[in-house]
């Protein structure tokens, strides 16, 4: 098997801004990495925390070519660890504040292709003969979660227009920060890339059951959302899409909803108006 891309782009949520997602590839693997907009009162690193790790964590997965992906997974977080409390002088930073990021990787394997994941990153994947369709994320089931709490978020500030930052209202910062810091504990549900190399061993490894000829996307879940919050697309017609009108134009149809739409948030509730959204489009051959 041999892996093709098609097509890739990144937007920043904010208009002038700079995304904090990355992907990249190599010869048996392509991967999608979504840095967490960062909850702290600073940032440590130059270029932002979240844009940092994920730089990071995307130079190593595209060099890691056939060594296991637990192993790099393991290996990129001692290192940011490291890299990490010496930037900032000092260890003893609060978890919340810690830089994180989710990943999805499709990986050939001998003759088959396998899912990677930590976090809310998607794979959409179409077997060119059949049609069918195999769809993930290493956190499944968070999008109704995240809806439902960014709702109560809205309806307690007014909307976008009361409050456009999550860090203009105290509770739901203090509530993201709560649920941050117990990202990579045995009390949470969550596990990333970040400072904690025994995240590695939570990587949720799944084979997808397609063979070539397929074709697919990898996205950030800003990108997803077209699917997982908007109903834009079903994971089908998302593929279709995106391989016969291009990802230009899937990525005006996600903004022209969020800012044009929806700016409010009232029927498709969400943290802010716009994510960060990045995805590569690929095959299989």
């Amino acid at each position: 098997m041999k892996l093709e891309i098609v097509a890739d782009i990144t937007d920043p949520g904010k208009p002038g801004g700079a995304s904090d997602d990355r992907y990249g590839w190599n010869a048996n693997a392509v991967f999608v990495i979504d840095g967490a907009t960062g909850i702290g009162d600073r940032e440590v690193m130059a270029e932002g925390d979240a844009a940092w790790l994920a730089g990071h964590a995307a130079r190593m997965f595209a060099a890691a070519e056939d060594r296991a992906v637990a192993e790099t997974v393991a290996e990129i977080n001692a290192s940011a660890r490291d890299i990490y409390y010496a930037a900032a002088e000092t260890d003893d930073l609060p978890r919340y504040m810690w830089p994180a990021a989710a990943f999805q990787m499709l990986r050939i394997e001998d003759d088959h292709l396998v899912t990677y994941g930590l976090g809310d990153c998607r794979l959409f994947l179409q077997d060119a003969v059949s049609g069918n369709v195999f769809e993930t994320s290493a956190l499944k089931g968070n999008r109704d979660l995240e809806i439902a709490a960014a709702h109560a978020h809205l309806a307690r500030i007014g909307g976008f227009k009361g409050a456009a930052d999550i860090s203009g209202d105290a509770e739901t910062l203090a509530m993201l920060r709560a649920g941050r810091a117990r990202h990579n504990t045995p009390d949470g549900r969550v596990f990333t890339l970040g400072l904690v190399p025994e995240a590695a061993d939570r990587i949720v490894r799944e084979a997808t059951g397609i063979m070539a000829p397929a074709r697919g996307l990898l996205c950030s879940d800003g990108f997803a959302a077209l699917v997982d919050n908007y109903d834009a697309f079903s994971p089908e017609s998302l593929i279709e899409a995106a391989f016969s009108d291009g990802l230009p134009a899937l990525l005006e149809i996600l903004r022209q909803i969020e800012r044009e739409q929806d700016p409010d948030g009232e029927k498709y509730p969400r943290y802010k108006v716009s994510d960060d959204a990045a995805a590569v489009a690929f095959r299989v051959l």
